[in-house]
């Protein structure tokens, strides 16, 4: 098995400043900088020789001191039903994760991972099982993006760090890819389309409060009752569902910004009429909007809630004048919706490789 050569940089893991640092660096123009910024985002080259605003002998140059992918494409699998894909990704280290392209309508979502694997374990979730192995990179999370926009035949509506990881707990570099994605002399994707997805890490969602972080935040709430959600979800058992409601509320007080529940259903296990009505009590507190998305774990302790259920539900929290919608199953058949992305990652002997520690929010 062949790997990538690592002793090149990974030019995606630098911001437009650090680019320009490290053009100066090489004793280049400056323009040089705005050059391959313009080159990695907004022509979407793959190789420097792809680079035709600079001279053959700058372009074998770059390409012997950094590369604009690390990965190769294990594998693509798409959907007969609706076309949601799913990509298999080598990592540089012979890691593997996985992304996918959703479409819905004129929506076109681009779910993406932040790391492989991950440590919280919430028990209805495919990517727990793996356990935490590693943080992927800035360059490793723009990657995904420019690959999937290659594929795609353009840029998606959407951008959701709803993939395989904890974003909270690899915010710096969930950060900055964000801000790269955004840049405007780049994709220039809008910031608010760009979803940062987290299970509850209290601290992490204060700390973007105080970044003022120009992001959609998205919570993975799934039960309201402080039992229940330890059960589903062992991180709570860290910042229960009282820490977590004031992380929010510093969060919309400082950012002035709403905020939304996933809420997972689960058949008779949060769907009943006490699930709805504790909800409601709880995002009553909060300017916010629910996803409701039946379960799509395959473990059958837990079951997705019946269709008529789950359109009850719907209906009951918005009777209840908060607005509820129900995200549909995409993917389900080629394991590629949510809750359900898995990679089996082994080492160069074949070895499967065990879970690292418990990344802790810094």
């Amino acid at each position: 098995m062949q790997f990538n050569n690592h002793s090149k940089i990974n030019i995606l893991d630098y911001s437009r400043a650090e680019l320009i640092d490290y053009v100066n660096l090489l004793g280049l123009e400056k323009y040089r900088a705005d050059q391959l910024f313009r080159g990695l985002y907004q022509q979407n080259i793959s190789s420097f020789t792809d680079l035709t605003t600079i001279s053959k002998q700058l372009q074998k140059k770059l390409e012997s001191l950094m590369t604009p992918r690390t990965f190769v494409l294990q594998k693509t699998t798409k959907s007969p039903h609706d076309q949601t894909t799913k990509f298999l990704w080598r990592l540089v280290d012979g890691l593997l994760i996985e992304s996918v392209i959703i479409y819905e309508q004129k929506r076109i979502t681009f779910c993406i991972s932040s790391q492989v694997g991950c440590a919280l374990d919430c028990q209805f979730c495919a990517t727990g099982k793996m356990g935490f192995i590693r943080n992927l990179s800035t360059g490793e999370i723009v990657e995904q993006v420019l690959r999937m926009k290659s594929l795609a035949g353009g840029l998606p509506t959407n951008i959701v760090f709803m993939g395989m990881g904890e974003p909270l707990l690899n915010l710096k570099s969930v950060l900055k890819a964000c801000y790269l994605l955004s840049d405007p002399e780049g994709l220039a994707f809008a910031r608010k389309k760009i979803t940062i997805s987290t299970s509850g890490i209290a601290p992490g969602i204060r700390k973007l409060a105080d970044l003022n972080a120009p992001f959609s935040l998205a919570i993975s709430l799934n039960a309201v009752f402080e039992v229940k959600r330890r059960r589903l979800m062992p991180i709570s058992a860290r910042y229960p569902l009282e820490e977590l409601a004031g992380a929010i509320e510093y969060y919309i007080k400082k950012l002035r910004r709403r905020v939304s529940f996933e809420y997972i259903l689960i058949a008779g296990v949060n769907d009943t009429k006490a699930d709805a009505d504790k909800l409601l009590k709880f995002a009553a507190r909060f300017p916010c909007k629910i996803n409701l998305i039946p379960c799509n774990s395959v473990d059958p302790e837990y079951p997705p809630s019946k269709p008529d259920r789950v359109c009850w539900f719907n209906e009951y929290i918005n009777q209840k004048q908060k607005t509820a919608t129900t995200r549909m199953r995409k993917g389900w058949e080629i394991q590629a919706a949510c809750g359900q992305l898995y990679a089996q990652n082994v080492n160069y002997s074949g070895v499967k490789i065990t879970s690292g520690p418990v990344p802790k929010f810094k």
